[in-house]
């Protein structure tokens, strides 16, 4: 099944829409082999392997669109696919920001981004590394209850266009995460770690068994404290929802459209001096690399921010139309079903100058934050969060673990109040790269203080 053949039903698909007087057109193929197993309790409570083979078509007539996939390659039911869209696109409502389809180029491949040994992977062998996480977070204290998982994914796609473009991927990816839950009494200490990557050797199990049991037993004694207004060290696991939400924002149809937060921040800073935001998908062996987008525009490194100011947004070539600019390479085609938007590849920020656990002491009082989501509506940039993980800092110590702590108010006064940016933080999947960042000061919403 790994060598199936995606190029002779793209082709064949192409060659139908040829022959029916259409302005533009696009054809894709895609196979795609997921292994999935889920952890509870003790051990494994669910495995599964899944294979989906598609191909999608999207079709344009005077600005109007029409889109049809089918999960079968057989010739009839290209045909049937085929005309479908075909048919959609001649009534649909023209669309005046359509412009026109990418054309071809030619761009050296990005390497490191398929594992053989993911593309072999049985699942009676994936069912190895849960076993391990468990096996490594029981060598650090027994008798926790887990929560957890182990994915991983073999992809292939064919991208065919009206306007020239031909193109074939592949690519592999992989995921693991525990959760381990201790009990002393009434008290609970639990927490997770996780990694991913595109290949079996950029994660390492055994780490990660080990690394949850010690941040879950680092839970126990969690405290409440009154609400107020503190200082807030984001750790790089959540400084990540952070920036990823912001990047979210400046991306695709929505920024250029005037329906993000981000939507006019084109040429302001928002952010201190030292916030840069790269933007690269050409990084080797990253799990978010690729050679080409999903229209076939090749990937190249965008800065985004830079002296804390947006420089540009993230566009797909139908974004770009709108403002009448060049594609940045960051199309996202959710696999056959026809739907093209646009968002972030490897977001790696800059480094500041200060450790982490600098940050740490030159901070009277404050929450370090170990889990949290930072993740705001994306119309009006307001968030409220629970604080999942954290700890309550002192005279620069990292003290008891805080719980039944909430923080809210808009994301960008997040930004604009960054005072510290660590040089060491932590990358995700070969590469994003996040360091933690100190904030002024967040209201939080915690234990009431006595009237």
């Amino acid at each position: 099944m790994n060598r199936m053949d995606l190029v002779t039903p793209a082709e064949k698909a192409m060659r139908i829409l040829s022959r029916l007087n259409i302005d533009f057109y696009d054809v894709v193929t895609s196979y795609t082999r997921s292994i999935s197993i889920s952890i509870l309790g003790r051990g494994i409570k669910e495995a599964s392997s899944r294979v989906d083979i598609g191909i999608g078509v999207r079709a344009f007539k005077n600005k109007g669109m029409g889109v049809a996939y089918s999960q079968s390659l057989e010739d009839s039911d290209i045909e049937v696919t085929v005309k479908r869209a075909v048919g959609f696109a001649r009534v649909a409502q023209p669309d005046p920001y359509f412009k026109s389809m990418p054309g071809p180029s030619k761009v050296p491949e990005v390497p490191g981004l398929f594992d053989a040994n993911i593309a072999e992977l049985t699942l009676d062998d994936a069912c190895r590394f849960p076993v391990e996480m468990i096996n490594a977070a029981e060598g650090v204290r027994g008798g926790a209850m887990y929560h957890g998982g182990f994915s991983a994914s073999h992809s292939k796609a064919c991208l065919m266009t009206s306007t020239g473009v031909s193109i074939e991927a592949e690519k592999t990816a992989v995921s693991a995460y525990l959760q381990p839950v201790y009990r002393d009494g009434d008290d609970v200490g639990s927490s997770y770690e996780f990694d991913y990557g595109v290949s079996l050797n950029d994660i390492d199990v055994y780490w990660i068994g080990r690394r949850a049991a010690k941040k879950s037993l680092e839970q126990f004694g969690s405290r409440k404290i009154e609400s107020g207004l503190l200082p807030l060290i984001l750790m790089p696991e959540s400084s990540s929802s952070l920036f990823s939400s912001l990047l979210s924002a400046l991306s695709g149809e929505a920024a250029a459209k005037g329906r993000t937060f981000a939507s006019k921040l084109l040429g302001r800073q928002i952010g201190p001096e030292n916030l840069e935001i790269l933007d690269d998908g050409t990084i080797p062996g990253a799990i978010a690399s690729s050679t080409y987008d999903g229209e076939g525009v090749p990937k190249r490194p965008v800065k985004v921010l830079e002296r804390g100011t947006v420089l540009t947004f993230l566009h797909n070539s139908y974004s770009a139309g709108i403002m009448n600019v060049e594609s940045t390479g960051h199309a996202i085609r959710g696999g056959y079903g026809g739907y093209v938007g646009a968002g972030p590849s490897n977001i790696r920020v800059k480094p500041g100058d200060s450790t982490i656990n600098e940050i740490i002491a030159e901070t009277k009082r404050g929450i370090l934050v170990t889990s949290a989501s930072f993740t705001p509506n994306m119309v009006s940039g307001e968030f409220s969060t629970t604080i999942d993980e954290g700890f309550l800092i002192e005279g620069g110590e990292k003290k008891h673990p805080v719980k039944n702590l909430m923080a809210g108010g808009y994301i960008l006064n997040l930004i604009k109040d960054i005072e510290l940016i660590s040089k060491d933080g932590r990358t995700f999947g070969k590469g994003h790269f996040f360091p933690a960042i100190k904030i002024r000061e967040v209201r939080l919403s915690g234990q009431s203080l006595p009237s």
